[in-house]
């Protein structure tokens, strides 16, 4: 974790620059855990956890994520290899496909499992999951999931550059699919043939860009695969910039400025909430809500 303090022109300079580690988790999984923990959510508020996982050999993958639980967050599961079948306590049940999304509201309480299988004869799986914090007056709100196939989704191309619009708006082009959302999360997949992006950054937001392919630099800071560039609250100007082929995620979204107890899948506020969540799991009273609540974009 490296600092990178300072402001030049309207460029607002990364705070940190994170590199992940190899973790497993899951049944097994291996995964790189790119940052995730309550030690980096004082600058990653309202992000919580990001994991990357890419790999070719199936015993990496294929134990997959069996039934667990999660309460007062969102995770955002982003495929771009392979395919994962997901279902929930909600009755949710579904194949998540390359290029598709599926972004659940946790919320007052949910069980899934999520299990990734070999697609076709090409055993590459590769995608990405964010866990996004819920503010403390939706930490019980209703569990919610959405399918969402970025094939679908608004695009701005060019002959050097296309952005796939995930969430938030960019460019003139947005996905009305989070429009309501209280963070305000914008998540855009970049891809470029070389060339500048300038990406406006509110007041009050945190901001991340991540490289997936190429070389590039964030307001001059220069980035490795992988490594994520995290730009604080201050208003200003992301400026990345790569003079061949590259492709990068970039994630914002508004900080919540709520302190965090959290334990494996489950953030709250306090940690007496902690307790009566493990309490609740216990005695079968976690899940508050089973009514189907679905939407596909």
């Amino acid at each position: 974790m490296n600092s990178n303090l300072g402001n030049n022109n309207g460029l607002v300079a990364p705070i940190l620059i994170l590199k992940g580690k190899e973790v497993r988790d899951g049944a097994g999984v291996k995964l790189s855990r790119l940052f995730g923990s309550p030690r980096t959510y004082e600058f990653t508020d309202p992000f919580l956890l990001l994991d990357y996982f890419g790999s070719d050999r199936p015993e990496d993958y294929l134990n997959g994520f069996p039934w667990h639980p999660h309460r007062g967050i969102e995770t955002l599961t982003y495929l771009l290899k392979g395919k994962v079948e997901h279902e929930d306590s909600m009755g949710n049940k579904g194949v998540i496909h390359p290029g598709e999304i599926q972004w659940m509201t946790a919320g007052s309480g949910i069980f899934h499992q999520e299990m990734p299988s070999s697609f076709g004869q090409n055993n590459d799986m590769l995608g990405f999951q964010l866990w996004i914090n819920l503010r403390k007056n939706d930490k019980f709100a209703k569990p919610t999931y959405r399918s969402i196939d970025v094939n679908h989704l608004n695009k701005i191309q060019s002959e050097k550059k296309e952005i796939k619009v995930i969430s938030g708006s960019i460019l003139g082009a947005d996905n009305p699919s989070m429009e309501k959302h209280s963070l305000d999360v914008s998540y855009f997949d970049v891809s470029s043939n070389g060339g500048i992006l300038e990406i406006s950054k509110q007041e009050g937001f945190t901001s991340m860009v991540i490289p997936l392919e190429g070389n590039l630099t964030a307001n001059g800071a220069s980035l490795n695969k992988l490594e994520v560039a995290v730009f604080g609250t201050n208003e200003g100007i992301i400026k990345i910039e790569g003079k061949q082929r590259h492709r990068y995620i970039y994630i914002s979204g508004r900080r919540t400025n709520d302190k965090i107890s959290w334990y494996g899948p489950i953030v709250m506020n306090e940690w007496n909430q902690i307790e009566d969540s493990f309490r609740e799991l216990q005695n079968g009273t976690f899940i508050k809500d089973k009514s189907p609540n679905f939407s596909s974009f």
